[in-house]
């Protein structure tokens, strides 16, 4: 049980040991008895917690959001332009675009990261009238 949970749900030592009510040196230690490799303390298990932006979690599966990936293509076209990253999160700010963390406000290192993260090939044809695109972010 515990060797499922680790591998193929990829839940944490952590997790584990709060879902069955033990320390995590038990489930550590449990999980060593039975051949199972530790994975390196600081990587995600099976996804990051919040995707990037862009990018929503729906019935298990990432999606692209079509509307935060307008705003990653509005945020590099305005550094292309040469606009600073303040100057890029207070226009955010201004027009009302909510961040990841809604009703907080946009910060020039939240925008470097949107700008550290978007790729050209991110940006494929958009679904008419649609909140997100058809295709699944998995496949990437």
């Amino acid at each position: 049980m515990i060797r499922e949970k680790y591998e193929q749900e990829g839940l944490s030592i952590a997790q584990i040991s709060s879902q069955i009510l033990c320390s995590k040196d038990a489930v550590r230690h449990a999980l060593k008895a039975e051949g199972v490799v530790i994975r390196e303390p600081g990587k995600h298990h099976g996804h990051p917690s919040q995707p990037k932006y862009g990018d929503h979690y729906r019935n298990g599966k990432l999606i692209r959001h079509l509307g935060e990936t307008r705003v990653r293509r509005t945020v590099l076209e305005m550094k292309e332009a040469g606009l600073s990253l303040r100057q890029i999160a207070k226009f955010l700010d201004q027009i009302g675009v909510p961040t990841k963390c809604r009703g907080k406000k946009w910060h020039p290192e939240m925008v470097k990261r949107i700008l550290l993260a978007t790729d050209q090939s991110d940006f494929e044809p958009e679904t008419k009238g649609g909140m997100e695109s058809p295709r699944s972010v998995n496949n990437k």
